[in-house]
């Protein structure tokens, strides 16, 4: 490295030694880091009035990534938690220098000062089984881009993937029309390079058969209208416009996600077990979990009807016990 001071090699290094070969972060985190920097070089040199290639490491300074912050959620209106995701990357960044340059121990000491801000966290919406059926239904099946759209809506109903899980699904993690009886799996690709098996309801088998001919094991299940790989943007777009098609949903904000929570709280209404739906969902720990045990409001309404104190206890004669005193001041 020619300067050390420089930012542009150790972004380099960070970004592709660091994150992939030494940590082998997942993909996923791959890229969310390398969008932070897409987002964070440019405002820097504008404020420090430097093309990119020319920034040093002190033009990063904490007074500049606080107003990158700002700008996330001003300018771009992103959320709380957007903003720290990205500050995640920048403080991870900082870490790195400073552990192969003592030297930067103070500059980074200063970039990792930056506090990530609290979140009010977000309640947890989901959809009733009659809404969720009326959105899976709203594709015309009649056409080939109805029979994927209304495949790919069942999909991430029975199987509660997100959406990159979901893109992210070939042929070969399918087994369905099994020869030995076996129930239809698909095998999900999760975060972190992890995989979990989910069992496909018999519907959701038929419709993802009739998606899979001439494909091979490495293509891609859901196709768009372009005849290319459903992306994440259009993902959200499929269930912004079929949730726009029915009454029940007006004014509400239907994602992705809003049906990956739908199918927990479907579950747990029926009365599966908590760790069965961790596992289900892909989630590390039980506490990720908990959160769709207390959303339910009809659960909650026959807890408080069981718990319930107003009621007048029932009658119970007094029966006078001569020898109580007695007793106590024998003792």
């Amino acid at each position: 490295m020619s300067d050390p001071r420089t930012l542009s090699p150790w972004l380099r290094r960070f970004l592709v030694e660091h994150v992939v070969t030494e940590r082998n972060l997942a993909r996923n985190t791959q890229l969310s880091y390398r969008d932070t920097f897409k987002l964070l070089v440019p405002f820097v040199g504008a404020k420090a009035r430097k093309p990119a290639e020319r920034l040093a490491l002190e033009d990063l300074t904490p007074r500049r990534v606080l107003d990158f912050l700002v700008h996330l959620e001003e300018g771009r209106g992103c959320s709380v938690q957007t903003r720290n995701q990205r500050l995640t990357a920048v403080r991870a960044f900082a870490r790195f220098v400073a552990s192969r340059d003592p030297a930067s121990l103070e500059w980074s000491a200063g970039v990792r000062s930056v506090a990530l801000k609290k979140a009010t966290p977000q309640p947890v919406g989901w959809l009733s089984k009659a809404e969720m059926e009326a959105l899976i239904k709203v594709p015309d099946r009649g056409t080939q881009r109805g029979r994927t759209e209304h495949a790919l809506l069942l999909f991430l109903f029975n199987s509660a993937a997100r959406v990159s899980e979901a893109t992210g699904l070939v042929k070969g993690d399918l087994q369905i029309g099994r020869r030995d009886g076996g129930h239809a799996l698909v095998t999900i690709h999760g975060k972190g390079g992890k995989r979990r098996q989910c069992p496909l309801w018999p519907r959701t088998e038929r419709a993802l058969a009739g998606l899979l001919h001439g494909r091979a094991d490495g293509d891609a299940v859901f196709f768009s209208r372009q005849r290319r790989p459903y992306t994440r943007f259009g993902v959200y777009r499929l269930v912004e416009r079929c949730a726009a098609r029915v009454p029940e949903l007006e004014g509400r904000k239907v994602t992705p996600h809003l049906i990956r929570h739908t199918s927990a709280c479907q579950m747990l209404k029926a009365k599966v077990d908590l760790n069965t739906i961790r596992a289900w969902l892909g989630h590390e720990n039980l506490d990720t979990t908990n959160v769709y045990a207390q959303i339910d409001l009809e659960m909650k309404a026959k807890a408080m009807a069981l718990c319930d104190a107003a009621g007048e206890a029932p009658d119970r004669p007094w029966k006078e016990d001569k020898g109580l005193m007695a007793f106590l001041d024998s003792l």
